[in-house]
């Protein structure tokens, strides 16, 4: 399956500041790459396609980064405040405290959501790809 970004990467164009340093995102190498891959070889090529070719980073000015690595509840201190399973990793978070990320002990390449009022995983049923669509808020149309 052969994904690019190209309409997404002209929507961001069209509705982000250039000059708002909040927009700067930053391609991964082909080393950096490998390591996720590495690491994580069930990773979906959505999420893979996306940092080769958005990169990693804040979009819409903050409306939701994506980072240049998958890391856990543990990983960022949280292990102690929240219990989840394992084999669960995020990609990215909304600024509002919620991590987004994939479960990989179910290997269907959706995305899951960590909601942390109520400290649970939420199955979106949406591959990558689809659902930084929707972080972005691109309809149909490709407007915002």
């Amino acid at each position: 399956m052969s994904l690019n970004y190209n309409l997404e990467t002209q929507f961001l164009k069209k509705v982000e500041d250039p000059n708002n340093i909040t927009n700067k995102r930053e391609i991964l190498t082909d080393d950096q790459i490998k390591d996720i891959l590495e690491k994580h070889p069930k990773i979906p090529k959505d999420y893979i396609a996306y940092l080769q070719e958005i990169g990693s980073g804040n979009f819409r000015e903050c409306k939701f980064k994506v980072h240049p690595f998958l890391f856990d509840l543990e990983d960022i201190g949280l292990e102690d405040h929240y219990e989840l399973k394992s084999n669960v990793y995020f990609f990215g978070d909304n600024y509002c405290g919620d991590f987004s990320g994939f479960d990989f002990d179910n290997n269907d390449g959706n995305v899951v959501e960590f909601w942390h009022e109520s400290g649970e995983l939420y199955y979106t049923n949406q591959s990558f790809h689809t659902y930084i669509r929707e972080q972005m808020q691109i309809d149909e149309d490709e407007n915002s």
